[in-house]
């Protein structure tokens, strides 16, 4: 695993920037369980995620240059993680045409 989590009390100290970004959810801390990603604030995304109590203990995030970034790294996690309570693959934003980065991928 290259990612490092932390616990999911620390959003508020670690994610400070209004960013588009990629986050990963887990409930051991070692094994992704979740993808997802903020197309403009991934701060607030990930603190409405913790709010809403989806069960996740630990986090990880990543921010992002763009939204299109985010939708990149979304497809590429999704991809190398495999995480159990993804139910499909990610999906680009509304609007947009792009398509999974990941050689292979079928998906959009």
């Amino acid at each position: 695993m290259l990612v490092e989590f932390f616990p999911i009390e620390d959003v508020d100290s670690r994610v400070t920037q209004k960013s588009p970004g990629v986050y990963l959810f887990s409930r051991d801390g070692r094994t992704v369980a979740y993808v997802g990603r903020a197309d403009n604030d991934i701060r607030t995304q990930i603190k409405q995620l913790v709010c809403d109590d989806y069960g996740y203990p630990y986090c990880f995030f990543e921010y992002t240059s763009s939204a299109k970034d985010a939708y990149v790294k979304e497809c590429e996690y999704y991809h190398k993680y495999v995480p159990s309570d993804n139910t499909h693959h990610p999906t680009p934003p509304p609007g947009t045409n792009w398509k999974c980065p990941v050689v292979g991928c079928p998906l959009p």
